[in-house]
């Protein structure tokens, strides 16, 4: 966990990377078909997420944790694809009031280049944020270190990662995406510039109940 806190008191609105602020999952089967020789022959487009990553790629699941292997270590992720309106939401936020706290599963721990590429992408992409987490817990972590009450929204793609997020009390939005169908039990923002009206909106609300 790597985290800049800032010792002002203002709401918070956490966000995921990939998949959320960047095309993960698209650069990520470019870079594997490229590997396993295949070409065209990956699927380009996976409906409802049932269906195991490793098996759409037609592969072990071995097989699958080393390429993905090799795409960190290669620091692929420097040159992921960012979403429109990923940095212009960060900054409608940060203006409104809100510090932005990035908040990604990547492992950091395991390989040295992560948290450099990560912040290399953040900076390229122009997004603007006060701290970063790392780690499966990343949610938990967050509400723990800045308080649950403080966080307005938190954005992510992953089901999984919401259900975590509002177990530790926070408020989950589900990226809407091809994989992560159908609609859960989470609010569902279907662009960042949804995201950007969205949020600001609960940050002003925060802010105006608490005189600030």
């Amino acid at each position: 966990m790597h985290a800049t806190p800032d010792r002002v008191l203002r709401p918070v609105v956490a966000l995921d990377i990939d998949g959320t602020l960047g095309y993960y999952h698209e650069h990520f089967l470019t870079f594997a078909a490229n590997w396993l020789q295949v070409g065209e022959k990956i699927p380009r487009e996976w409906c409802d997420g049932t269906v195991p990553f490793w098996r759409l790629l037609g592969t072990s699941k071995a097989t699958y944790r080393q390429i993905k292997l090799c795409y960190r270590q290669g620091g692929l992720k420097r040159s992921m694809p960012g979403r429109v309106g990923a940095a212009e939401l960060s900054r409608a936020v940060r203006a409104a009031g809100a510090e932005v706290w990035v908040c990604t599963t990547r492992p950091y721990l395991r390989l040295d280049n992560i948290d450099p590429d990560t912040r290399f992408w953040l900076r390229n992409q122009g997004i603007q944020y006060d701290g970063v987490l790392f780690g499966e817990n990343k949610y938990r972590d967050l509400a723990q270190l800045v308080g649950s009450g403080r966080v307005v929204a938190v954005l992510d793609d992953e089901p999984e990662q919401c259900e975590r997020a509002q177990a530790a009390g926070l408020v989950p939005h589900l990226m809407k995406r091809t994989y992560n169908r159908p609609q859960r039990a989470w609010a569902e923002i279907t662009n960042l510039r949804h995201a950007e009206w969205d949020f600001t909106e609960k940050v002003r609300l925060w802010r105006k109940e608490r005189g600030v």
